[in-house]
């Protein structure tokens, strides 16, 4: 795990285009509070993504699953199950 101080978060989210305001305000929510980001959620929405963008190609659900799993480094049936349990998990 990686820590991060307050300087850290405030360059990357004026990098982002928040504002000195609501830079401040997301500094007072959260200040005192240690947060953990698991990687596993972000790399499961990486492989929806690239499985949906290789579908909307033209390629077979195998072909798809066979490249993303080649990317990734997983199992073809670990791909097949994080596509059909993590659709509508990243719907904001």
């Amino acid at each position: 795990m990686i820590e991060m101080n307050e300087s850290y978060i405030i360059d990357d989210l004026s990098e982002l285009g928040m504002n000195g305001t609501q830079i401040r305000e997301f500094l007072r929510r959260f200040s005192g509070i240690r947060i953990y980001i698991r990687k596993k959620k972000s790399e499961y929405d990486e492989i929806v993504t690239l499985y949906n963008q290789i579908i909307e190609n033209g390629a077979k659900r195998s072909d798809a699953i066979h490249t993303v799993s080649g990317i990734f480094e997983k199992s073809e049936s670990r791909i097949r199950e994080i596509t059909r349990t993590q659709e509508d998990l990243f719907e904001f």
